[in-house]
């Protein structure tokens, strides 16, 4: 079934997934509603960073999904199919080289173009809903911090983009995905994503517990967990925050 998207939008926030939290509480929320912060003055992403955006320059929303169709399990198809609908997206602005780094960010190369962050509320043995916190960075040209190696839509193609145009092509794409997900479709969302994985099958430096290491990228798990190979061919499974990349 198509997402009926109900977009509200406000001047300035701290994150539109604390106030988009903050309005769940209330029962203020529909599946499809989508809050637009024109300026997030502290978007927070994966392990507690500040995404930086600049005000009325790039994409900072958040968005209702109702998914107790998913078992509790499966939960990071959620994130599968929020980073596959913006690889889509760019794909179809005429980006290549666009890659998911697992768990939550969008790189083309190795510059970070968008993030998000979840918030999963549980009922029994389903994920009754999933509020979506995304960034994606359209038209800023200048960032304060270089973590992550930051890059934006216009300092790939060149040109301003309309943020509410940008805002609706980027929905779409996230429809369409979800509807796959509806119809159960998981081989071809697992294989996509598999697909896009970035550094899959390739030697990286990571840093776990135990200290830095060399391994190769082989997938994700049912649950979500990276699977790396190490030397002698063991492979270990990591939980998000238990591992990052160097």
């Amino acid at each position: 079934m198509s997402i009926q998207f109900n977009i509200k939008t406000v001047n300035e926030t701290v994150s539109t997934n604390l106030l988009m939290k903050e309005w769940e509480k209330e029962n203020r929320l529909n599946h499809g509603d989508v809050l637009r912060a024109i300026h997030q003055t502290a978007g927070i992403g994966q392990s507690g960073n500040v995404w930086e955006s600049e005000a009325g320059m790039n994409l900072t929303f958040s968005l209702f999904l109702k998914t107790d169709f998913i078992a509790a399990s499966e939960l990071f198809q959620i994130n599968k199919l929020i980073s596959l609908a913006v690889n889509d997206y760019l794909v179809e602005k005429g980006i290549h080289k666009v890659k998911i780094k697992w768990p939550n960010d969008l790189y083309v190369g190795d510059c970070k173009i968008a993030g998000m962050l979840t918030h999963n509320s549980f009922l029994g043995d389903k994920l009754e809903h999933s509020i979506v916190g995304l960034g994606l960075n359209i038209n800023q040209m200048k960032f304060k911090s270089d973590t992550s190696n930051p890059i934006s839509l216009k300092q790939i193609l060149g040109d301003d983009a309309d943020l509410e145009v940008e805002l609706k092509n980027l929905l779409q794409s996230i429809n369409r995905r979800f509807s796959q997900l509806e119809r159960g479709d998981i081989g071809r969302i697992n294989a996509d994503y598999l697909n896009c994985l970035y550094g899959l099958n390739e030697k990286k430096i990571f840093k776990d517990a135990s200290g830095t290491f060399e391994g190769i990228i082989q997938g994700v798990d049912l649950y979500g967990r990276l699977l790396i190979e190490k030397e002698l061919k063991i492979r270990s499974t990591y939980n998000m925050k238990e591992i990052e990349f160097l």
